[in-house]
This record gives structure tokens, C-alpha cells and sequence, in this order.
């Protein structure tokens, strides 16, 4: 059942996202909708990735600082 919820939720964002760019297209023109589109689409992709690595990031700037404060 989760599958088809899955695929269901997908083909919803596929038609919004269609549409959306398809009204934006008219409204804006070609690149500037194509640009936001790819834009969102890469955000989507990458944005989980992102900030999974930004807070590691964090946490280990964090761990150093400790560890220096009790080196001294």
C-alpha cells in the first residue's frame, strides 16, 4: 500500500509541476521558468544531502571546540 501511496504522491507532483511551469512559461518566458524549475527540482535533490552534511559539520566544529577547552 505505501508503494502506491508513493507513486501516487509522485505523479501528483509531476502534474503540479508541469502545469506550473507551463503557466509560468506564458507569464515569464522560457529560461527564468526553466531556470526555477531546475532550481527546485535540484533543491529537492540535493537539500536533504545538504543538510545532513551541514550539520555533521556543525557537531564536529562543536566536538573540536570541546576538546580544545578541555585540553587546557
Amino acid at each position: 500500500m505505501r508503494g502506491q501511496d508513493e507513486a501516487a504522491a509522485v505523479a501528483v507532483a509531476v502534474v503540479l509541476l508541469v502545469g506550473v511551469v507551463l503557466i509560468s512559461r506564458e507569464a515569464v518566458g522560457l529560461w527564468p521558468t526553466v531556470a526555477v524549475a531546475y532550481g527546485l527540482v535540484l533543491a529537492a535533490y540535493a537539500g536533504p544531502m545538504v543538510a545532513r552534511r551541514a550539520a555533521v559539520e556543525a557537531e564536529v566544529r562543536r566536538y573540536r571546540r570541546e576538546i580544545r577547552r578541555t585540553e587546557r
